[in-house]
C-alpha cells in the first residue's frame, strides 16, 4: 500500500469514527451539562483564534482544507456541515472530538491549549463573535458553552454600528471618510466606483471591524468630499488623495479594496507602494479601462447631470429596474446617500459633473506588475470589464495573483450576492494572514 492510500485511508477511517461517535452523542441522553453561555457571548478573543488559525494551517489544513470546507471523505468544519455536526452540542464535545480524533495520522497529539486555539478559530470561521477572554482548556468549563447557529434575539436586535464621519485635507482637498472603528486593527481601505460613494460598502463594513479598522473613503468629486477645481479626476489623481490619507494617519499593513474605478485605484495604490499594502481586493475591474466602456459611461453621466430625477423614490425605482440582483435596502441606501436635491428640486447624484474628464481609455500595467502583496480580482461571470485574455496575462505577470468569478453576477458582485462575496474575502484574507 503506498503512502498516499495509507494517507488517504487514515483520513476516511478518522471521518466514520468522527460521524459515528459524533451519532452516538446525539442519541444520548443529556448530551450536554446545564449551560449558561453559548458561543454569541464572546467566548474566546481574536489573539487566540489568529494562534489557532497557524495551528490549523500546520496540522488541519491538509485534510479539512485551508478554507475548512473539508473533502470528499472530510467533512467540512462551516457552515451548514459545522451546524449539522455541532448545532446544540458543547464546546466541550468540539474540543472533545478534535483531540480524539486529529490530526488524523497522530490523535491527541497536540497540547490541550492547541486544541483549545484550534476551536477559537473554527469559531472565528463560523462568525461567531470574539470576546475580552480567552476559550478555557477546562473540559468541564467548555462543556457549558453551548453552540446554537442562531443568533440570540436581544443580540440580533441590536441597531448596527454606526461610521464615524472624518476628514482629511490632502492634495488642497478636503476629502471625507467613514471611520467604522476598530483603532489599533491593521488597516482596511474601502474605495467606491465611479459616481458611487462611501455610503455603498454600508451592507458590508461591519463584517469586518472586528479584525480591520475599517475606513470607506469618498473620493475627490464624490459624495462629501472636495471637487478639485481643475477637474483632475484621473485614476493617478484619486491615488494620490489615498496616499495622502495613509500619511497623515500613518497607515501600514493596509488592506486596500476597491470596486470598478476604486479597484483601479487599490491596484495603483498597491504597485507604488509594496512596503504599506497587506493585500489587495479588486472587485471587476483589471488594468485597462478600454475606449468603448470610457465613452459610454462619460455620456451617461452627462445625461443623468442635466436631467436628474423628480424625486429620491422615482431614482430609486431606476436602480431598480436596472439592477434586479440587488436587494433593495442597498439600492435604497445608495439612492440616499448618493444623491442630493438641486436648487430647482430636481435630485441629482452627489458628484462633481466633471468627474467623467477622468473616465478615459486607461493602461495600468506598468503599476500592476510591481504589486508585490497577495491580490485578488473578484468578477462577475456577466461582465466583460476583465476579459479572458487580460486574466491569462495577470496570471503570467502576478504569481501570487487569484482570480475568482462569481457566476451570473455582474460589475458589483458585493451587492449583487454580498454573502459569497464576503466568504470569498473571508477565505482570501485569512490566507493572507496565515502567510505571514
Amino acid at each position: 500500500m503506498t503512502r498516499n492510500m495509507r494517507c488517504i485511508l487514515n483520513i476516511a477511517l478518522a471521518c466514520a469514527a468522527w460521524l459515528a461517535s459524533l451519532a452516538l452523542a446525539m442519541n444520548a441522553s443529556g448530551r450536554q451539562l446545564s449551560s449558561s453561555r453559548t458561543v454569541w457571548d464572546g467566548v474566546y478573543t481574536e489573539e487566540q483564534a489568529t494562534r489557532g488559525q497557524t495551528q490549523y494551517m500546520q496540522t488541519c489544513a491538509a485534510c479539512h482544507g485551508k478554507d475548512l470546507r473539508g473533502g470528499s471523505v472530510v467533512p467540512s468544519l462551516v457552515e451548514e456541515s459545522f451546524s449539522f455536526l455541532f448545532g446544540g452540542a458543547s464546546v466541550g464535545e468540539l474540543f472533545s472530538r478534535i483531540q480524539r480524533l486529529m490530526p488524523s495520522d497522530r490523535p491527541n497529539s497536540l497540547s490541550s491549549q492547541s486544541y483549545c486555539d484550534i476551536v477559537a478559530f473554527i469559531l472565528q470561521s463560523n462568525k461567531f463573535p470574539s470576546g475580552a477572554k480567552e476559550l478555557d482548556a477546562d473540559l468541564e468549563t467548555l462543556r457549558r458553552i453551548t453552540v446554537t447557529t442562531k443568533q440570540p434575539e436581544a443580540q440580533a436586535a441590536q441597531p448596527q454600528a454606526q461610521p464615524m464621519d472624518r476628514f482629511v485635507t490632502v492634495n488642497g482637498l478636503r476629502i471625507h471618510y467613514l471611520d467604522w472603528g476598530a483603532d489599533g486593527k491593521p488597516p482596511l481601505i474601502m474605495l467606491h466606483g465611479i459616481g458611487r460613494v462611501a455610503h455603498t460598502f454600508d451592507h458590508i463594513a461591519t463584517h469586518f471591524n472586528k479584525n480591520y479598522h475599517v475606513m470607506a473613503v469618498d473620493m475627490r468629486g464624490h459624495g462629501e468630499s472636495g471637487w478639485d477645481p481643475q477637474g483632475a479626476y484621473l485614476v493617478e489623481d484619486y491615488v494620490k488623495d489615498i496616499e495622502g490619507l495613509a500619511q497623515q494617519l500613518q497607515l501600514r499593513n493596509v488592506v486596500i479594496w476597491g470596486n470598478s474605478t476604486g479597484g483601479r485605484v487599490a491596484q495603483v495604490f498597491a504597485g507604488l507602494h509594496p512596503d504599506l499594502t497587506a493585500a489587495v481586493i479588486s472587485e471587476d475591474v483589471g488594468p485597462e479601462r478600454p475606449r468603448e466602456i470610457a465613452d459610454g459611461v462619460t455620456s451617461r453621466i452627462k445625461q443623468e447631470d442635466e436631467k436628474g430625477w423628480a424625486s429620491e423614490d422615482e431614482l430609486f425605482a431606476q436602480l431598480k429596474a436596472g439592477n434586479s440582483r440587488t436587494s433593495e435596502d442597498v439600492l435604497r441606501a445608495y439612492a440616499h446617500h448618493g444623491s442630493k436635491q438641486r436648487p430647482d428640486g430636481r435630485i441629482i447624484w452627489k458628484r462633481d459633473p466633471n468627474i467623467g474628464n477622468g473616465f478615459v481609455p486607461t493602461e495600468l500595467w506598468r503599476f500592476v506588475s510591481q504589486i508585490k502583496s497577495p491580490i485578488i480580482y473578484i468578477l462577475g461571470g456577466r461582465s466583460t470589464i476583465v476579459p479572458a485574455e487580460t486574466q491569462q496575462v495577470l496570471k503570467k505577470t502576478l504569481s501570487q495573483v487569484q482570480i475568482v468569478t462569481m457566476p451570473g453576477l455582474g460589475h458589483y458582485p458585493s451587492e449583487e450576492n454580498p454573502t459569497d462575496f464576503l466568504a470569498i474575502i473571508d477565505r482570501f484574507l485569512a490566507e493572507t494572514s496565515a502567510a505571514k
